[in-house]
């Protein structure tokens, strides 16, 4: 019996081989990134304070470019 996928490490690589009726290009693109996101997550070493001032400050940042569009004139 063949298993769904096989798995294989050669030198600093891991290769995956699988059927392509086992998923789409699609899937796989986005479990990739998800793959790539994790393994970023783990080797940061920003601190969960400065990761809070930095989405606050990108979140005012993109508030700042948008604003105009939400807010009406009182004149």
């Amino acid at each position: 019996m063949n298993p769904a996928y096989e798995i294989s490490a050669i030198e600093d690589s891991i290769i995956i081989r699988l059927p392509r009726s086992m998923t789409d290009e699609a899937f796989l693109s986005g479990l990739l990134d998800y793959l790539e996101l994790e393994s970023l997550k783990r080797r940061s070493v920003i601190s969960e304070k400065e990761c809070l001032q930095l989405a606050s400050g990108i979140k005012q940042s993109a508030w700042n470019q948008v604003r105009n569009l939400f807010e009406t004139e009182n004149r």
